[in-house]
């Protein structure tokens, strides 16, 4: 493995690590999206980062291991997602999108009401109607109904949160015991620190200039 500051290429849509943490680097937030991260990069730009299911913005050390591994991300063709490489197993992605792809369209299954909520493909940015945060294009996300107007896109980390918040209420594992487990992983998400901002358009357009660069 090589360290992110000695790379002699650009990194997007891989797998870092630093010590016993596992996140993926989707790329160098800017206003207009996401573009290539370079080792140049490090000590003056965003990185938009994917940790437990949750997209945050973060300054990186350079000190970063690349692992090789390469996302695989939801298609028009598949919901299906994950880590690939040496080694890859459901741990890593775990470490990197907090469920696994049955698990995910599991919960949603569970949910459904007619149409909704379904599986989300988009090759396009979305914005979360929960929490306002972007949702990068091919990022796995729920579709909640078919009113773009009001909002429709909810990231994975908001539906997890809203699903706990709102279990005692639904009496979910009263009415599906096969999702106990399911649910202590969600819950041990919920618990779990995440370093970095929230990934809105609002910190990357309207913050004074030069703030956004490390010191």
């Amino acid at each position: 493995m090589m360290r992110l500051n000695t790379l002699g290429t650009s990194v997007k849509w891989g797998v870092l690590r630093k010590g016993t943490r596992i996140f993926a680097l989707l790329g160098k937030a800017t206003s207009a999206g996401l573009v290539s991260f370079s080792p140049y990069d490090v000590s003056g730009s965003w990185a938009l980062t994917a940790e437990f299911g949750c997209l945050r913005l973060e300054r990186l050390s350079g000190e970063e291991e690349v692992t090789g591994h390469q996302l695989i991300l939801p298609s028009p063709f598949s919901y299906e997602y994950g880590v690939t490489g040496n080694d890859a197993s459901g741990e890593i992605t775990r470490a990197v999108f907090g469920l696994m792809p049955s698990e995910f369209e599991r919960l949603v299954t569970v949910l459904r009401q007619g149409s909704f909520p379904v599986l989300g493909f988009s090759e396009t940015d979305l914005k979360c109607c929960i929490s306002s945060s972007l949702i990068p294009a091919y990022w796995p996300h729920v579709v909640v109904s078919n009113l773009t107007l009001y909002g429709d896109a909810v990231c994975l980390e908001a539906f997890v949160r809203v699903l706990v918040a709102s279990m005692s209420q639904g009496r979910l594992l009263i009415r599906f015991p096969g999702l106990q487990q399911l649910v202590k992983q969600m819950l041990w998400l919920l618990i779990l620190q995440r370093r970095g901002v929230a990934y809105t358009k609002d910190i990357l357009e309207l913050a004074p200039k030069g703030a956004l660069v490390a010191k």
